[in-house]
């Protein structure tokens, strides 16, 4: 590794000369910062030392200019300024560290084990490009589908829970359509008042209402040509479901307030977390319009039935979250991953895509551990991850002792824990277990008695 300082005190460039090197790092210091950008450019350190008040050079100022580099070093800000609001600006611009005078020596120890670290450490956002949905066979069957939509003009209709990527799909199949040139217009039904909808959607002629002072063009005007995604679509008033089944069937739109209908050439895909066929009875949704738009129908699977897209997905939000924050490095390593493996993300992509950002905005280009995710945890969702980790930790040991028939032993001992909090829970009651376990009454009194199991007598 390679180091300078830039201060213009001679007391702390001995200093720090001594402690770098001690550190196995080479390094070179300068009392001007007048040369700093070009020294910078030309020695290409790992890591930039920096006084904020130099008397020749702006140190704020440098930093901005160090940092903007391609193959930036690390530049840890040294000032003799403790005020916080030196501190957030040095930061804000993309130091990695800011230690104050008289610097405690310990501190900038700590701080170059810390960059020596994320320089050692592969993580995945070091692997290459990512798929940008995910490679699992269930995804595999959704691109299917989306190939042939992309080759139709005819409606989607997207299905899925809340959270699992459905406008991405819908972006998608716009993107590898005839209509990629055209506008993509996407609308949450659930987010505008019913109201307003209709004028939202069709557009409006001057005084069709209060504050209607001109006229207006709608979404389907807007989408010409190309396509419109409505979000929620189970969300959109009965009302507007019998326009929206007229404007499927014609082709044509009548804004509000006005007599005369306008042609429009438009792709509608929908999307919707609920069950329409439910909403259908319940006389909440037209039946005749759920066929119009299910016309191609593409349902998206939760983020808990396609595990194994995960480490895809978190290369692709870190790569992300590093541009988003300017910074060269940084993300989860591989045991990271695997912990967010073990967690079902009932928020599903979305919930993964915000923790992702999240830990990359307050770690930086630190590596992502994980005992750093489990900061991020609520206790009853640590311990799903820890019961899965500590079943880890129990393999590696008895391993490591050269325990053989280790299958048999943790089987033997979960059949254990399984069998013995059920029969808690029935009071004993065998019959009553075995249907919860799923597994024959005669085979549960056969593993009371070879595991040596109590049974509870309720809680």
């Amino acid at each position: 590794m390679k180091a300078v300082v830039f201060d213009d005190e001679r007391t702390i460039r001995k200093v720090m000369e001594k402690i770098l090197k001690k550190e196995g790092i080479e390094v070179k210091t300068y009392e001007s910062g007048e040369e700093a950008l070009k020294i910078v450019k030309e020695l290409k350190p790992d890591i930039v030392f920096l006084d904020i008040s130099l008397p020749d050079a702006d140190g704020m100022e440098l930093l901005r200019s160090i940092v903007s580099l391609e193959n930036r070093p690390y530049v840890v800000m040294i000032s003799g300024h403790d005020e916080y609001n030196y501190l957030i600006e040095a930061m804000k611009l993309g130091a990695f560290d800011y230690i104050p005078k008289p610097f405690d020596i310990d501190k900038i120890r700590k701080v170059v084990a810390e960059i020596r670290e994320i320089l050692s450490v592969k993580t995945v956002s070091d692997l290459g490009e990512a798929d940008i949905i995910g490679k699992s066979q269930v995804m595999k069957e959704v691109f299917k589908i989306v190939g042939r939509a992309s080759a139709s003009n005819q409606p989607v209709l997207i299905t899925g829970e809340s959270g699992t990527g459905k406008e991405v799909i819908a972006k998608l199949i716009h993107k590898y359509s005839n209509r990629s040139d055209k506008p993509f217009i996407a609308i949450n039904c659930g987010a505008i008042p019913s109201g307003l909808i209709e004028a939202e959607l069709f557009g409006y002629e001057k005084g069709a209402f209060t504050g209607a002072d001109r006229s207006r063009q709608g979404k389907f005007q807007a989408a010409d040509g190309g396509t419109i995604f409505l979000d929620e679509i189970s969300e959109l008033p009965l009302e507007a479901q019998t326009k929206l089944l007229r404007v499927l069937q014609e082709m044509e739109i009548t804004p509000v307030g006005s007599t005369k209908s306008v042609k429009v050439d438009v792709r509608v895909i929908a999307a919707t977390n609920k069950n329409l066929v439910k909403l259908i009875a319940e006389d909440k949704f037209r039946e005749d319009l759920f066929y119009r738009l299910s016309v191609i129908e593409i349902n998206l699977p939760p983020l808990r039935e396609r595990k194994e897209d995960i480490p895809e997905l978190v290369e692709l939000f870190t790569k992300q979250a590093l541009k988003n924050h300017g910074l060269k490095k940084g993300g989860f390593t591989e045991e990271a991953v695997e912990l967010l493996k073990m967690y079902d993300f009932p928020g599903n992509i979305r919930e993964l895509r915000n923790l992702v950002h999240k830990l990359i905005a307050i770690y930086r280009e630190r590596p992502i551990t994980p005992d750093l995710i489990k900061l991020q945890f609520e206790p009853e969702k640590q311990v799903i991850l820890d019961w899965k980790e500590g079943l880890k930790k129990e393999v590696a040991e008895l391993f490591s002792k050269g325990k053989k028939n280790i299958y048999t032993r943790l089987v033997e001992e979960a059949e254990k824990v399984v069998i013995e909090e059920i029969l808690k829970y029935t009071k004993g009651n065998i019959s009553e277990a075995s249907k919860y376990l799923g597994i024959h009454r005669n085979t549960v009194h056969k593993k009371v008695e070879e595991l040596n199991i109590q049974k509870g007598k309720g809680r």
